[in-house]
């Protein structure tokens, strides 16, 4: 591993790794429980990271012209990932393992370049991402559904009359009415 690269690195492998933690326990229903009929369920999160997620392992394992350097990051129709928990997040994982090789596998400089090659139709105006950001995004991306999802799993919880699975007695979320 390069050591310029251990933070980013280190970061996703962190995030994926409690991300996988916190759905462990989780039950079918949970899986497909929405708090609003317009709101998203945990297994669709689960089916968009896993949609997303081959292009990020595309993207740090292409080469400078963006060429694909193996048939195995060939690209899929998105109709074609079912709206299956289990399947998904075993799938995302082997995924992430290989984004996270990959990772490993690289240097600063060869992630700037797959990062500028990755982002080089980035909406005008946005400017160019810094050239780590393509290591970084997928863990900012993961985080944001992490956190959606214990949000989800809080709220279930709490529509059944059980505690707050994720910082029960959170002094930063006082109890209405109380103190």
């Amino acid at each position: 591993m390069v050591e310029a690269l251990q933070v980013v690195i280190e970061m996703n492998e962190c995030t994926w790794n409690y991300f996988k933690k916190d759905l462990e326990d989780v039950t079918p229903e949970e899986v497909n429980w929405r708090p609003l009929p317009e709101a998203n369920t945990i297994n669709l999160i689960l089916r968009h990271l896993r949609i997303d997620a081959p292009w990020h392992v595309r993207s740090v394992e292409q080469d400078d012209q963006g060429q694909p350097q193996d048939a195995a990051t060939a690209q899929e129709p998105t109709h074609s990932v079912p709206l299956d928990f289990e399947r998904n997040l075993k799938e995302l994982d082997e995924l992430c393992t290989r984004f996270f090789g990959r990772l490993r596998g690289t240097t600063l400089p060869g992630l700037e370049r797959q990062t500028a090659v990755a982002y080089k139709h980035s909406p005008p105006g946005e400017g160019s991402p810094p050239g780590h950001f393509l290591g970084f995004h997928f863990a900012v991306h993961l985080a944001m559904h992490w956190g959606q999802i214990r949000t989800l799993r809080n709220l279930y919880g709490k529509t059944r009359g059980e505690p707050a699975r994720f910082f029960p007695d959170n002094p930063t979320f006082p109890v209405c009415g109380a103190g």
